[in-house]
């Protein structure tokens, strides 16, 4: 079996998969938007400002796995291209992205797997320009009491799995990004959780950098 960590480490990748169809051009002629109503295209437009006008931030995060195994660690954002999930300990998992490629280390003496950027982005947060919706990759946009949620998925390969991103909705263009879950192939769900989220200045640039123990780190292409 798995352990909670690694379990979290498919499904994030699994997110980094999924976003790539966030980027990509429409795959049809006609309303990309076609299923959505007017507020729902409305509250998506919302999402799309926000997302767009992240720049520096910093949060904590309380990582589910699909077992409830309970994580926790903090999270750095610097847009463009730029995040941090440093896992508190017992947890040594450390996911880097440095503007080109995403480095993910289980333990201090691991090595390091690195993900290009431009082939598996990371999600919404790191892209220069988000676009949500223009792939026809939004599934679902739903008002809760005090919540928006956006659901996505590739529509070239719905049986990948799907997000769901979850924003603290206090109207206007007042939101805040919450969690997002990941539910996938295999219909295992992972939640991400954000607390404490605050803007903040500039940002250690080592924050950023993760270099490799030894030589010999696997690189994914």
């Amino acid at each position: 079996m798995l352990v909670p960590r690694r379990r979290f480490l498919y499904a994030f990748m699994l997110a980094m998969l999924i976003g790539a169809a966030m980027y990509a051009p429409a795959l049809a002629q006609g309303d990309p938007l076609a299923g959505l109503n007017a507020q729902q295209r409305a509250d998506l437009d919302r999402v799309n400002t926000y997302l767009n006008q992240l720049d520096r931030l910093q949060a904590g995060f309380m990582q589910i796995a699909p077992d409830g195994a309970v994580s926790r660690g903090n999270f750095y954002l610097n847009r463009p291209g730029r995040m941090r999930f440093e896992y508190a300990p017992p947890d040594d998992l450390l996911i880097v992205a440095d503007g080109t490629s995403v480095a993910v280390r289980d333990g201090a003496d691991a090595m390091i797997d690195r993900y290009p950027i431009g082939s598996t982005p990371l999600s919404p947060l790191l892209s220069d320009k988000v676009t949500l919706g223009a792939a026809r990759e939004v599934v679902a946009v739903k008002r809760e009491t005090g919540l928006l949620r956006v659901r996505v998925r590739d529509p070239k390969a719905p049986e990948k799995g799907e997000i769901t991103l979850t924003f603290l909705d206090r109207g206007d263009e007042n939101l805040e990004l919450r969690q997002w879950v990941v539910l996938d192939a295999q219909g295992l769900t992972t939640q991400i959780g954000l607390n404490d989220l605050r803007a903040t200045g500039p940002l250690d640039p080592k924050l950023f950098i993760l270099l490799d123990p030894a030589p010999g780190s696997k690189i994914r292409r």
